[in-house]
């Protein structure tokens, strides 16, 4: 325990089964699952405890930490809310611990780290987490965005204000408007317009199936 943290999530004598029911319906909100071979996964979770036991945490097991406590956030177990773009792109999250649902054999994904560039679709939640007439913020790599739901319907657009920077996700829906917490501007979700000149704000392509919600963002190298 020499290098033990103060974000301690997991108490001494966390086993494997505690994890994976720690995990698993985390991972779920997010579009994925615990690889389907499920030695690899016993593997990788049997070596997280170890890390447990040095560090006071579970960390990605196929990444080095830093010391720097913001930046080895991003590698906490499961990390994949801080990598959602370059997991969905190779269908896994680094370690392959995780895979996307859609995925039926993870042992195909094993030591697959492409780095890819274009449109990617990254699930950000299911259906159900969003009731009707709401919107809620998500970050999908570097993009702050705001997806709204009106009726059945999704959409996605920046999450930034043009007026004074407040996150529309914080804001109220009106039919198939956003507005802007703070001063009231009115945003079209279907395509980022507002009654304001030249503020408009981007939009993004979402998709739904299989009870998950898709947001569609490109990856540049």
């Amino acid at each position: 325990m020499s290098d033990a943290t103060a974000r301690r999530r997991f108490a001494p004598g966390t086993t494997i089964e505690d994890l994976k029911a720690y995990m698993g319906p985390f991972v779920d909100r997010l579009g994925y699952k615990f690889n389907t071979e499920s030695s690899f996964v016993d593997d990788v979770l049997a070596s997280e405890l170890e890390i447990l036991e040095k560090t006071g945490d579970v960390y990605c097991p196929c990444r080095v930490r830093t010391g720097d406590p913001k930046e080895d956030v991003r590698i906490i177990c499961p990390c994949i809310s801080f990598h959602r773009d370059e997991f969905a792109a190779i269908k896994k999250c680094w370690c392959g611990l995780f895979i996307l649902k859609e995925v039926e054999d993870g042992s195909e994904l094993f030591g697959v780290i492409e780095a890819l560039s274009g449109d990617v679709e990254v699930p950000v939640f299911r259906v159900e987490d969003l009731p009707p007439g709401q919107v809620r913020h998500v970050k999908v790599g570097k993009n702050d965005i705001a997806v709204a739901r009106v009726g059945d319907e999704f959409f996605a657009l920046s999450n930034v204000c043009r007026h004074a920077f407040a996150p529309l996700a914080d804001g109220f829906m009106d039919g198939y408007h956003v507005m802007c917490p703070w001063h009231g501007w009115r945003y079209d979700v279907r395509d980022g317009t507002t009654d304001h000149p030249d503020v408009d704000v981007r939009t993004y392509p979402v998709t739904v199936r299989d009870g998950e919600v898709f947001v569609t963002v490109r990856i540049k190298r």
